[in-house]
Formats: C-alpha cells, sequence, structure tokens
C-alpha cells in the first residue's frame, strides 16, 4: 500500500486529494493507494469570502467528499516534517502523532506576514475563519453599544490590496447589517485605509486605479498614503508620521507569507519563502514531494511572472499536485502544469465591483457588471460540486479560459 499524505485542505489541499483518488482509479490502483489529509479543521475555508457582510456558507464540510472517496482526515497542526524519513510530526487534541509517507503533498497555504510592531495582537483580520469571526464578534460587541464611545465608529484598515480594498468597501455595511439584525438604526462610519506606498491600487492598469480611486471617493473612504502602521492600542492606531487615529476596530490586511512549513525543505525559496517547483510541481532536491497552492512558486509564462497567492492559482495547482503525485508513485509519465490566463476580480462594495486582465491588471469590467462577476466566481466557480463524483470528475488537471468564461 502507497502512502499520499497532503498537509493542508484549503483549495490546493483539497483538489489534490480529489484529484489523487480520480487518477487511482484511472490507474485501477485505488487498492493500492491510502490518501491522508492533515488540516486544522474539518472544512474548505472559502477564504477569499471571509471580508464579506456575513459568514454564512462560508466553509465546506471535507468529509461530506473525504467519506465516501475514502480519504482520511486527521485534525491537527502539522509542526515538524522530516524528508529524509519521510516522517511528519503532527499535533492533535489527543497528542502529538507520527505520520509517515511514500509521497507527500505540501499545501499547508499562507499566513499574514508578522508585523513587528507594538500592539499588533490589537489588530483584527479576515485572513482565517476564526480571524473573520473574532471581527465579526467585536462588532456585535460595539453594536450593542450601539458603537458609542471615542473610535467605536471609526475603521481603521492597514493595507489596500485586494483584501485591503474589499474589507474597507464592504465594513460599513458589514457593521449597519449587525445594527439591523438588533433592530437599530444605521451609523454613518468612517472608514480610512492606509496605504504606505504613494498611491492606492498601483498594482492596477492606470484605468483600473483611477476606477478604485474614484469608488474609494464615492464611498467616502479617507486614504492616508505613504505611511504605515507603527503602533496599535485598543482605542486606535499611531502611523508611522506621529499621526493617532481613534479606532476600536483596527483591520491588518498586510500581505501574506508562505507557510513556514516550507523551512523544512531544502532548496531555493522566494521573498514569500514559497519553495521554488518544476514544471510538474516537483521540488528539486527530493523525487517524492510536491508543493501545490500559496507554498509553491512555479513560473506560469516566459516573460518572469509566476503563480500568485490566489485561489485561482491554488485549485488548478492542486488538480495538478494530486495527478501527478500519483503518476509519480505508479511510474507513469507526469503532466507539465500549464496555466497562463490571469484575471482578478475585486468586489468595492454595494453596486460596485472589477474585473482586471493579465498580468498588466487592464480593466475589462467595473461597476455593477464587476460585482456581478466577483459574485458568480466566488460564489459559484471557486466551490467543488455538490455531487461528489462530479466533483472527482472536476479534479482532473487541465485550465479553462478564465477570462473568456468571466465575460
Amino acid at each position: 500500500m502507497k502512502k499520499l499524505l497532503i498537509i493542508g485542505g484549503g483549495f490546493a489541499g483539497f483538489w489534490s486529494a480529489l484529484s489523487a483518488i480520480r487518477q487511482s482509479r484511472e490507474l485501477k490502483k485505488e487498492d493500492e493507494l491510502e490518501v491522508t489529509l492533515v488540516n486544522m479543521d474539518e472544512y474548505l475555508t472559502i477564504r477569499p469570502r471571509l471580508y464579506e457582510v456575513s459568514l454564512e456558507g462560508l466553509r465546506v464540510e471535507l468529509n461530506k467528499y473525504f467519506k465516501q472517496l475514502n480519504i482520511k482526515l486527521i485534525i491537527g497542526k502539522a509542526e515538524i516534517i522530516d524528508p529524509d524519513q519521510k516522517m511528519v510530526t503532527v499535533a492533535t487534541e489527543s497528542g502529538s502523532r507520527i505520520l509517515s509517507y511514500d509521497y507527500l503533498i505540501l499545501s499547508s497555504g499562507s499566513v499574514l506576514k508578522a508585523i513587528n510592531i507594538p500592539g499588533i495582537e490589537n489588530t483584527f483580520n479576515v485572513d482565517t475563519f476564526y480571524g473573520a469571526q473574532k471581527l465579526e464578534n467585536h462588532l456585535i460587541q460595539l453594536a450593542h453599544k450601539n458603537f458609542e464611545g471615542e473610535g467605536a465608529t471609526t475603521f481603521v484598515i492597514a493595507g489596500s490590496g485586494l483584501t485591503g480594498l474589499e474589507v474597507a468597501t464592504v465594513i460599513k455595511e458589514k457593521a449597519n447589517k449587525i445594527l439591523a439584525d438588533y433592530a437599530k438604526k444605521a451609523i454613518d462610519f468612517k472608514v480610512v485605509l492606509i496605504e504606505k506606498s504613494g498611491k492606492v491600487g498601483n498594482y492596477y492598469a492606470p484605468e483600473a486605479q483611477d476606477y478604485v480611486i474614484e469608488t474609494l471617493n464615492s464611498k467616502d473612504i479617507t486614504v492616508v498614503s505613504g505611511v504605515s502602521l507603527a503602533a496599535v492600542k485598543n482605542n486606535g492606531a499611531t502611523l508611522s508620521d506621529g499621526h493617532f487615529i481613534a479606532a476600536q476596530t483596527v483591520i491588518s490586511t498586510i500581505g501574506l507569507v508562505a507557510s513556514s512549513l516550507c523551512s523544512f525543505f531544502k532548496g531555493e525559496k522566494d521573498k514569500l519563502g514559497r519553495l521554488h517547483v518544476n514544471e510538474y510541481l516537483q521540488l528539486k532536491e527530493y523525487t517524492n514531494v510536491i508543493a501545490a497552492g500559496d507554498v509553491a512558486n512555479i513560473p506560469v509564462d516566459d516573460q518572469g511572472n509566476s503563480s500568485l497567492m490566489a485561489c485561482q492559482f491554488s485549485m488548478f495547482l492542486g488538480k495538478w499536485a494530486g495527478h501527478n503525485a500519483v503518476n509519480s508513485l505508479f511510474g507513469q509519465p507526469l503532466k507539465p502544469y500549464r496555466y497562463t490566463d490571469y484575471v482578478t476580480c475585486v468586489d468595492l462594495g454595494q453596486q460596485d465591483g472589477m474585473l482586471t486582465s493579465g498580468w498588466e491588471r487592464k480593466l475589462v469590467s467595473s461597476g455593477i457588471e464587476g460585482k456581478n462577476i466577483k459574485m458568480e466566481v466566488t460564489t459559484k466557480l471557486i466551490y467543488p460540486a455538490d455531487d461528489v463524483l462530479t466533483a472527482l470528475e472536476d479534479s482532473y488537471p487541465e485550465v479553462p479560459n478564465v477570462a473568456q468564461n468571466a465575460v
């Protein structure tokens, strides 16, 4: 019996597991393969939606798929990987377990970049389901007091990447929905978006950047650029220029780095801590390790672009990872990863959203049309099919033309 171990149950890990089962059936080797996945909880979290007004429906039960497909799920945290001994130490509620493997797929994802400033523990985030839940519970507590007290009606968002833009443009709506749930009147909240570079949205093409700035202005969001967070207390944030903003809610969206489990492997890593992999997603130094999702850096074209920490890459990397791991275990040819298409969808609150295309992120759709495309992608396209066997078929490693499908 060959043992395939997958670490992480996000988009890459989930699709790795399904793809492995599908391919083992294809090779008529299902009885010779044991697939085990280690995850911190029993859910596939729909991470791109954690900024939204409601957290309902943002988790998919892994065992709904795994039990039918005979995939073992271990709830715990992988803490130590010994690639030479082919062993992983996992902390579970009932103590440490040591798992052995013949082949390993590392899909342990990314975490918020650690920021070494005083009081960073006073910030909130929407990086994990528990982080988003903590923010929501905090807003509920404030709503009970009708957001009274200095800084209670001010939200500070640090970082204006895609997540920062989405949080900034949706947080008022989220807070007012909570007020409405308690039969309280809407409040005119203040949102302050902090951006350390000179201009918000500078990763977009000019037309798209202009649309972002116009939308922030139309939603009365204050943008403070050229500064960063210097310190955070539970009553406000101090900026790098010494300015203090009274706010009881400071949300950090300042970038992601790869899971620290990458450090157990030899080989070059990029500035985000990701492992460099070949076109089959394998690590050069090992014959039995594949990296997928946010821990993998793989070139996607000849212009120097590589995969990003984004769901649209993680899903496909997972489908390739499971397929190639099984083929490698049973001496079959591997399939090179191909993904040249790239789009970004961003939600900018009520009636507003944007679709951009290509690595220069050119504006394709905006306004309600852009919003609808974003909702179509995040509420339908990134969810696994409800039917387990359909999801299994969907795990085949091929990439549709995302840009064409979205418009």
